[in-house]
């Protein structure tokens, strides 16, 4: 039986971990990890006369969707709710799709990993980048959208979102990177990981703000990474303001632990994956 993971651990194994099995590791096989995210993206839109702009009707048709229900049937009570929506859903759909995809990664390239040596996390970095990809393509219309028709105006605290881009990609590589290793330990995992999300997707403050939550329960919601993570999305690109230090500080610190503790049960395990799989 294993020892549960300390920050100790996790702190003193990140330390030894060299350059080059990290970044230098990403700088080495970035043609390879270029080569799977562009074969992902045209393998997934081969055959289709719309090719990319999937990635912007899919979500487009969910949001039409929660508007006529939530604004007119079940009246959540926030102006402009359209805005709201485009300012979270294209974040929530990344992660979903990033993760689920990562339940079936290590055993769809089993054959690749065994014939050519390059660390595994590599794939797990490439799923992430494609829908990297689909993200700011998504993104670049929300904007657009949300400038033009809610703002009138581009507001200041739209520079913040690189930085949550940074802080979205690293939580959500920090959770796929021991599902990888997991979904092929267990194959129970890649069987509830669809139910999981559905039930974390109501968990999230996607279509409802975070004020709606009973404040005795708030708390435990912030168990869920995601929640400041949205809220950082909605204070910037639909509220128009800047938020707390301590939010901000709090989310950076949370993405930094995930993806450190995520990287660390990664090493761990995917040797034993590499045989398995």
């Amino acid at each position: 039986m294993t020892d549960p993971v300390s920050t100790a651990q996790v702190a003193e194994h990140y330390s030894s971990t060299t350059r080059e099995s990290i970044i230098g590791g990403l700088f080495r096989f970035r043609a390879l990890m270029l080569s799977l995210t562009g074969r992902e993206l045209k393998v997934k839109y081969q055959r289709s006369a719309l090719g990319l702009l999937w990635t912007l009707l899919n979500p487009l048709l969910m949001v039409l969707v929660f508007v006529m229900v939530f604004s007119s049937i079940l009246r959540v009570r926030v102006d402009g709710f359209w805005a709201f929506l485009i300012s979270g859903i294209f974040v929530w759909r990344f992660v979903s799709e990033s993760i689920n995809r990562t339940t079936s990664l290590l055993k769809t390239h089993a054959g690749l990993r065994r014939s050519v040596a390059f660390p595994s996390e590599i794939l797990v970095f490439s799923t992430v980048l494609t829908k990297l990809v689909e993200f700011m393509i998504a993104m670049t219309i929300v904007l657009l959208a949300l400038f033009f028709f809610y703002h009138h105006a581009v507001p200041a605290t739209v520079l913040l979102l690189p930085y949550l881009i940074v802080l979205q990609a690293l939580m959500t590589t920090g959770l796929m990177l021991p599902l990888a290793v997991f979904s092929v330990l267990y194959y129970d995992v890649e069987h509830a990981m669809p139910a999981i999300m559905r039930l974390w997707f109501f968990l999230t403050p996607i279509f409802y703000p975070v004020t709606m939550i009973p404040e005795e329960l708030r708390p435990y919601f912030y168990l869920n990474p995601f929640v400041g993570l949205l809220q950082l999305y909605h204070m910037s690109l639909y509220e128009g303001v800047w938020p707390s230090w301590a939010l901000l500080a709090g989310v950076s610190a949370t993405a930094l632990v995930i993806f450190l503790v995520g990287f660390w049960l990664f090493q761990k395990y995917k040797d034993v994956c590499v045989e398995i799989a």
